[in-house]
């Protein structure tokens, strides 16, 4: 049987209408994308690359802007680097030039104060040298400082609920 297959972004299986699943064909590459979460406007024929391994830029050299991680659903930002299409969802600040392509991210506009809060994931795993990478988003409740990476609180929501959580409520969970 073919394994199940997951979006980066969203963390759905399911395609419905025209938002079909892609993977990426790049050497290595794991990316799988709904259409609609990746801003895929015309369906390509034939094999499909995801930006990253489209931009032939050495991996080394790609990491996100928002998150110390380096795989997944990235896209190019304004400041010529990369950064993942979730992090920019989940991080109010960061928008898109293009809604339509989801591109690019536009990190230059985050406030300095969400790069200076380190990962509490990162810091509890004993990464000190991850938590200070990148732009932190908080937990939604109003008494809790906790702040973390969107990556890794989206592997935490997956381990601890099953399931990616809504947008609009952040939440530590066991806040």
């Amino acid at each position: 049987a073919e394994k199940q297959k997951f979006c980066c972004v969203c963390g759905d299986s399911k395609e419905v209408g025209e938002n079909h699943l892609f993977t990426c064909k790049g050497h290595g590459c794991d990316v799988i994308v709904h259409r609609a979460c990746y801003g895929i406007v015309s369906v390509p024929t034939g094999l499909w690359f995801c930006r990253k391994c489209e931009s032939q830029e050495r991996a080394a050299r790609v990491r996100c802007e928002l998150c110390p991680k380096k795989e997944g659903a990235l896209k190019r930002t304004d400041s010529g680097g990369w950064a993942h299409v979730i992090c920019a969802l989940y991080i109010p600040e960061a928008t898109f030039g293009n809604n339509r392509t989801m591109e690019p991210i536009i990190t230059s506009k985050l406030p300095k104060e969400k790069f200076a809060k380190p990962c509490y994931i990162c810091e509890e795993a004993g990464l000190e040298t991850q938590a200070t990478h990148g732009a932190c988003m908080g937990c939604h409740k109003s008494n809790c400082r906790m702040a973390f990476h969107v990556t890794w609180y989206m592997l935490v929501c997956l381990l601890f609920y099953g399931r990616h959580v809504s947008v609009l409520v952040v939440q530590w969970p066991s806040c």
